[in-house]
Formats: C-alpha cells, structure tokens, sequence
C-alpha cells in the first residue's frame, strides 16, 4: 500500500520535533496544483530549547520543486505554540503539468534539521483530481448495485447490448462516458 502524504513525523533531533504534514490539491485540465502545510509541534518539556534550523525538500513528479526551505530559523530557539509553514506559500500553489488521466503522483517530502544528518521523509503518492470531464469513476445504481458507467448494458428491442455512451447530470451539466 502507498504511504500517501499526511501523517506526524518525528524528527530525530535532541530534543525531538514533531511536525504534521499535510498537502492541498486542485486541478485544471492536465495541470494539478499542490500546497503543503506543515505545523512545527511545541518542544516538550516546555523548558527545552532548539537554536537550530528546520528544512524541507519536496519532491512532486521526479521534479524538485524546493531545496532547503525553511520551516525555523536558528531563531526562536524556544517557543511555545504550534505554528505552520506553507510551501511554496500560504496562497501559492506547485504547478505539476501534463498529468494525464493518472490518479496520483510520486511525491518526496523530506523534513530535516542542521542540527542531525537524521531526516524524516514520506515517498509516496499524492492524490491526483479526476478532469471534470472524466467520468471513468462515476458509478450508477442499477438493480440495487452500483456499477462503473463503463460497464453498463441497456436492453434494446429485447437485446441486451453494451452501453456505447452514457451521461449523467452532475451539478446540473450532462457529462459523457
């Protein structure tokens, strides 16, 4: 099974960091977007302090979209509530182009201190938004069984024949198969 990108990790740095990684996504077309959220955990017990860095790498499609992005500078060394980093920003998105109808993408995140060689990272996948008009994944209940519009039959002059196309109204627009 992919480890899809959303989990805590715990960094091994002394004294430990946690941070809690996760990831926004929209798509247009053959272009999918990303952001990723990182919220940097308090240090525990409160009266630790950690005068290091915190970097992030990430890596979408086999193209390295940041190297060396900065979750904390040196500076806090000491701090006492949880804060988020955006990447690339908290209103700016990767653009991963020419997808394709695939439904997730190879994904790197690696999170890491100056402090330690020792990283955490997820390899994995991240999830990719179906086109709008594509609906390979729409399902219609027939008989009390949900079936893939793919592999719908219809009975025509008593014949049961292999739908060539099918629509449904979704959000009010007639969307083929």
């Amino acid at each position: 099974m992919s480890n899809y990108i959303s989990t805590i990790y715990r960094l091994s740095t002394e004294p430990a960091v946690t941070c809690n990684l996760s990831y926004e996504v929209k798509r247009e077309g053959d272009r999918v977007y990303y952001r990723f959220k990182v919220r940097v955990g308090t240090l525990y017990p409160n009266t630790l302090t950690f005068p290091y860095n915190l970097k992030a790498d990430i890596t979408l499609n086999g193209k390295k979209f940041l190297s060396g992005g900065t979750l904390k500078d040196i500076q806090p060394s000491k701090w006492t509530v949880p804060f988020t980093i955006y990447f690339p920003h908290k209103t700016g998105w990767y653009r991963v182009d020419n997808v394709g109808n695939v439904s997730n993408l190879p994904c790197t995140v690696r999170l890491y201190s100056t402090q330690t060689s020792g990283t955490a990272a997820s390899t994995g996948v991240v999830a990719v938004p179906v086109k709008e008009n594509d609906v390979r994944n729409i399902k219609v209940k027939i008989n009390g069984v949900w079936k893939n519009v793919s592999n719908v039959y219809v009975k025509v002059n008593g014949i049961w024949k292999k739908a060539e196309k099918l629509y449904v109204k979704i959000n009010g627009i007639w969307r083929g198969s």
